[in-house]
């Protein structure tokens, strides 16, 4: 890697304050203990900042995975109950603006939400997709606009047919989030994600 995209990414990863070891971390397994879910909670004034970072090894390829992510259309199958992922504005080769809206279970408000998503290749064997909150009128609806989300995607080689997925997140939702939910989703939600990436899950 040369040095010019190396300092890029450690600056990325700094800008995002995503390095885990500044983070107060609970460690949690999936149930069929194939991911491991790293989260810390935070009560804000604005909600509940979620940090968290799931990891798997998917029966994927690296290519696989590329060509499934780049289609936003395909984000809503594996982000749980999110029912319209689409891009909407291209940048370059790799970098788009794209729109989620979120059907939020009971009692939490429905979202939306537009990021700019960016795609960096490392070398042959690793890809950084990074998905940030952006200002943007797009599809401007009756329902709250997260403001606060910045997420990494990173799939890394471990052969032609496997490929470990790390979900690294930072968001505030959108409502005051009950407990009793919050506990519900970890750590089964972000495993979810992973899992379904790996699946490369379709409906």
């Amino acid at each position: 890697m040369n040095t010019i995209k190396y300092i890029t990414i450690i600056a990325l990863l700094t800008s995002l304050g995503l390095f885990s070891q500044e983070r107060n971390w609970t460690t949690e397994k999936s149930k069929d203990g194939k991911t491991v879910v790293n989260y810390e909670l935070v009560k804000e004034y604005n909600g509940t900042h979620f940090y968290y970072i799931a990891q798997t090894t998917a029966n994927v390829s690296l290519e696989e995975l590329d060509a499934y992510f780049s289609n936003t259309d395909n984000h809503k199958y594996f982000i749980e109950r999110t029912t319209t992922t689409e891009e909407f504005k291209k940048i370059s080769d790799n970098q788009w603006l794209a729109y989620y809206f979120f059907d939020a279970p009971w009692p939490l408000p429905n979202s939306d939400l537009v990021i700019e998503l960016s795609r960096t290749k490392i070398d042959d064997d690793k890809l950084i997709f990074t998905a940030v909150s952006v200002k943007n009128d797009y599809k401007k609806s009756d329902v709250d606009r997260m403001k606060t989300y910045k997420v990494i995607y990173e799939f890394e080689k471990i052969s032609d047919s496997t490929t470990k997925i790390t979900y690294n997140a930072d968001y505030i939702p959108i409502g005051s989030i009950p407990n009793f939910l919050i506990r519900s989703w970890f750590p089964e939600g972000p495993a979810n994600i992973v899992t379904n990436l790996g699946t490369l899950k379709k409906n």
